[in-house]
């Protein structure tokens, strides 16, 4: 019982982050690649690391560990989602999970900062993609 009541709180708590930064598009800021960032987003090293950790504990099997998806995952990495590629969107499918789909809830596991600090990695994952692509599409031009 302790345990859902963990879940449950988590769930609201996190849904209620989520739905207040998306209701409010004059928090949202993009960032310099367009990525939507309607809720504040962890950026030190420790959260980045904890993030990582858990990506790769919790997620990297679907969508693969540098997050371009696999063969049940989208890609992470490439920005656009059908569920909605705002942070709080991110959050709350992650929290939420999707039902008819292989996206399962994690509000039950995993910690609200946990998740944020998924979120933020899954953001360095797109970095990480743009600059590859942006190297590919220079080295092709030689």
């Amino acid at each position: 019982m302790k345990k859902f009541s963990r879940w449950i709180g988590s769930l609201l708590a996190g849904l209620t982050i989520a739905l207040t930064f998306a209701a409010s598009p004059a928090l949202a800021e993009q960032d310099r690649h367009g990525m939507e960032n309607d809720m504040p987003i962890p950026t030190d090293e420790a959260a980045l690391e904890n993030g990582k950790d858990r990506y790769q504990a919790r997620c990297s099997y679907c969508h693969r560990p540098d997050g371009r998806g696999g063969s049940s995952g989208v890609c992470l990495a490439c920005q656009k989602y059908k569920h909605g590629s705002r942070s709080s969107q991110i959050y709350a499918t992650i929290a939420a999970g999707k039902p008819y789909t292989k996206m399962g809830a994690f509000a039950s596991t995993l910690s609200s900062e946990e998740i944020f600090n998924i979120v933020a990695y899954i953001r360095a994952l797109q970095e990480w993609k743009l600059k590859d692509d942006a190297a590919a599409d220079s080295g092709a031009g030689k």
